[in-house]
């Protein structure tokens, strides 16, 4: 029988990752830690990255540009994964998009379950800053979960689910698919999507391509109100911004996690970075904290490649 904890619409596990925010979190077994030993400096060649991640059994992937050089670093960037909470920048987009093309007020007020009556600004910021599922399902029912889930078509993003915000049974099933089928997700699983479809989101909005200049511009300074702590070395160089998820689905004794993030870095006007970095299939003794340690690494090297350095 499944024990779990329903995260994606009752609420999320708040720990060390705080602000990454949990799509859902089913019920884990208690086991012991494994530890990780990385690099003290993020690696400064693609060959070398390689290296390093085809030593560990997990799946790791990424995307990332540099957009004032236009340099690139990837690996396994279409393949399709759960972006869990990740795909929670749709929602907010779609929020924009209203707000701009239907005259929509974000000041006009939402119930939201365990927050009460708030405005849907505040939603949004709960659904971003803190990662709140609450929020964000009530975010988009009252925009339309149709409406949300036409964004990354509407925008011409590449390996993107039809079904990226998809109902609670939905997910359910999906999840149900990814711990008992293939390492390898098929395509256009619901809230599936590649590393470089979500790298080329951000790439839109830099250009201010997502629908306007208006809604681009309102949406990055959103963003930038709720910094990510997604590194290590590059903390206080860029300023991160974006959205990150994480999930574990358990039917003993088989399991299924994901954790990454999508984010537009700034060092000053004019120097971005887009990226995308994932993991799947990382075994239950390695705790989401060490997991997290794991893709800052992974996405410190990425910037070190891309960089140049």
């Amino acid at each position: 029988m499944k024990r779990f904890v329903f995260g994606f619409v009752a609420g999320l596990i708040v720990g060390a990752l705080g602000t990454v925010g949990l799509g859902i979190y089913i019920g884990t077994r208690a086991s012991k830690a494994t530890e990780l030993s990385l690099p003290e400096e993020p690696v400064a060649t693609m060959e070398a990255l390689a290296s390093f991640l085809d030593k560990h059994p997990y799946e790791i992937g990424f995307f990332a540009k540099e957009m004032k050089t236009g340099k690139i670093a990837e690996r396994s960037a279409d393949r399709s994964v759960c972006l869990a909470s990740i795909v929670k920048i749709f929602c907010l987009t779609e929020l924009y998009r209203q707000r701009h093309e239907e005259s929509l007020d974000l000041s006009q007020r939402l119930e939201v379950p365990k927050h009460g009556s708030i405005t849907l600004r505040d939603a949004a910021g709960l659904m971003i800053g803190r990662s709140d599922n609450a929020a964000t399902q009530s975010l988009a029912e009252f925009l339309g979960r149709d409406a949300v889930n036409q964004i990354p078509g509407r925008l011409g993003l590449e390996g993107m689910s039809d079904g990226i915000l998809p109902s609670e049974a939905t997910l359910r099933q999906t999840l149900d698919k990814r711990v008992f089928g293939e390492r390898h997700a098929e395509p256009g699983l619901p809230m599936h999507g590649t590393a470089r479809g979500m790298a080329s989101y951000f790439d839109l909005l830099l250009s201010k391509k997502v629908f306007s200049v208006a809604i681009s511009d309102e949406l990055i300074e959103f963003l930038n109100m709720h910094p990510k702590p997604f590194s290590t070395h590059y903390a206080g160089k860029y300023n991160f911004a974006g959205k990150g998820g994480n999930l574990l689905w358990t039917r003993p004794p088989k399991h299924y996690s994901m954790m990454g993030w999508s984010l537009f870095l700034t060092k000053q006007p004019g120097e971005h970075i887009v990226l995308c970095v994932w993991g799947e299939w990382f075994p239950e003794s390695i705790p989401p904290a060490k997991q997290s340690e794991f893709l800052k690494f992974v996405t410190d090297s990425v910037i070190k490649i891309v960089e140049g350095e």
